[in-house]
């Protein structure tokens, strides 16, 4: 059954998101693609992100050497990015972690498109 796959912007690069084949490709040129290997199920990945190249940077991970390109990206566990593209990886029904991503705490409870639309607020100095 085809469906519409979440999208996840990552260091300004709007990606799809598709856990059944464990890819993130990018919106307009989707011949560009970030493997999922790497990245946590259940817990957030941070990745440093080359925005030049628009994949991971594969350089040292000192600061002091690091182009100004490159930024360090906290992407969220991929069962919240796409439960059901996830739960097709592995051959599940599609609600399978649907019931774990409802199970989330509040401020967690973002998926797929929904976490594109997080807001970065300014934090009060007292």
């Amino acid at each position: 059954m085809s469906r519409k796959l979440p999208e996840f912007t990552i260091g300004g690069t709007v990606f799809t998101v598709d856990a059944r084949i464990y890819e993130f490709r990018e919106k307009e040129a989707p011949w560009n693609k970030i493997s999922m290997d790497d990245f946590w199920e259940e817990a957030p990945t941070n990745i440093l992100f080359d925005k030049q190249a628009k994949k991971i940077y594969e350089g040292g991970v000192s600061t002091a050497n690091r182009p100004s390109h490159v930024e360090m990206i906290r992407v969220p566990p991929i069962v919240e990015l796409d439960p059901i593209g996830l739960a097709r990886h592995y051959d599940m029904a599609d609600d399978t972690f649907m019931q774990k991503v409802k199970s989330l705490p509040a401020g967690d409870k973002l998926a797929g498109l929904e976490q594109n639309k997080r807001i970065r607020r300014k934090k009060q100095q007292w």
